[in-house]
């Protein structure tokens, strides 16, 4: 390959590198391993690297990349940078000209077994084995007492099909796609937070507090199942809402995933994305995330988060029980609105009363443009539809 300086030759050159060097190749020169749990065979379509605590995921073939605690993504140019800022697109193709006809090593044992030589067994598999958490189960009894949930919630998301218990008192919280495949759960306990091998992966936690009839109108989307749970049990508009989680950060697929949500749920009269993030850096990002989403599809959003830096909603309803256990007056746990579309003006009281997101809108927000969307299922399909208690079926997140 020749290294001139005109212009034609340098985005050729630009081109070839893109096509020639493997991302995988960039990550492992990097010091990155291919992750013996996270990824079961080698020919896996999204390829997990670690480096100690960082993790990355190879995608397309290793033509792209992304980084599931952030929101890092792109080609092998990103990649580079990515990896070390301090490098400009000069020393990139320096560094990209070196690996050109190199492939990955991925070094891994295919893995066919899980612990003590059992066979590894789908995420839906072991969903469908387990029951929703009952009255005074270690799972019930983590969720109530250390989580602070009501009662009544917990039994919702059970019936619903949404939750189920785990070993050791471990919650599970079921992810599924827009049409309803179960792709795998949501794990949390006192001891231990992940998220099910296998299978598809992360792609929405939802559940209905109310019946269900009613098609739904507002979508709540939080960053965790029980930050999901949480703001079911503060809120006072459970009326045709869906409360989701994304169970953190997201791949590609699951971005498109929560877009195809987005869009069934603008097609419908006065609705409404609420973008329920923590109050951190992590927070803002996926509120500006969640926004741009729902402006692409003409959904009209804002965003409440706790007041306390760093505070998720799961903290905010804990905070909120002791008071009223103490006998103190609570104070009112939804503290900050930010309208993030950025069209109208922005609602930022002190505290926020039950009517909060009418006030917003009357302040000015205006709903983007409406852009066409799928037809919705039959009411039958929708969210939340009651299912008896230890039914194992669950109504998924078709709208």
């Amino acid at each position: 390959m020749a290294y001139t300086s005109s212009p034609e030759a340098q985005q050729k050159e630009l081109d070839e590198l893109r096509n020639a060097v493997n991302c995988a190749v960039v990550l492992e020169k990097a010091g990155f391993r291919l992750d013996r749990q996270a990824t079961a065979q080698r020919s896996a379509r999204n390829l997990k690297f670690r480096r100690d605590s960082e993790a990355i995921i190879v995608n397309h073939d290793g033509k792209g990349w992304w980084d599931p605690k952030g929101d890092g993504k792109g080609d092998v140019f990103k990649l580079v940078q990515y990896l070390d800022p301090s490098k400009n697109l000069g020393h990139v193709r320096q560094e990209l000209r070196a690996l050109i006809g190199r492939s990955p090593t991925l070094e891994v044992v295919e893995r066919t077994k899980g612990a003590a030589g059992r066979p590894r067994r789908d995420p839906a598999e072991l969903w469908n084995r387990r029951a929703a958490p009952g009255q005074g189960t270690a799972a019930w009894r983590y969720l109530t007492e250390i989580r602070g949930l009501p009662d009544h919630i917990v039994a919702i998301a059970g019936q619903q099909g949404a939750l189920k218990e785990g070993p050791h008192g471990t919650a599970w919280f079921g992810h599924r796609d827009a049409d309803g495949q179960f792709t795998g759960m949501e794990m949390r306990g006192p001891d231990y937070k992940g998220f099910s091998t296998g299978g598809i992966g992360k792609r929405l936690f939802g559940f209905r507090a109310d019946g269900g009839e009613e098609p739904v109108t507002r979508l709540v989307v939080t960053e965790a199942a029980i930050d999901a749970l949480s703001f079911a049990a503060l809120d006072r508009f459970h009326k045709g809402t869906l409360y989701t989680s994304t169970g953190g950060g997201m791949s590609p697929e699951s971005e498109a995933n929560l877009k195809r949500v987005m869009m069934q749920v603008a097609a419908q009269p006065e609705a409404r994305l609420v973008v329920a993030v923590d109050n951190d850096l992590q927070g803002d990002r996926y509120a500006g995330k969640f926004a741009a989403m729902a402006q692409d599809v003409g959904l009209w959003s804002g965003r409440i988060s706790p007041k306390g830096p760093g505070e998720d909603w799961n903290a905010v309803l804990r905070t909120r029980r002791e008071g009223m256990e103490a006998g103190s007056v609570p104070v009112a746990p939804l503290c900050r609105l930010s309208e993030v579309l950025g069209s109208g003006a922005k609602a930022q009281p002190e505290t926020v009363s039950p009517s909060w997101l009418g006030q917003a809108e009357a302040h000015g927000t205006q709903r983007p443009p409406r852009v066409s969307a799928p037809s919705l299922p039959a009411p039958s399909e929708r969210v939340g539809k009651p299912a008896g208690p230890r039914s194992g079926s669950s109504p998924g997140l078709s709208l």
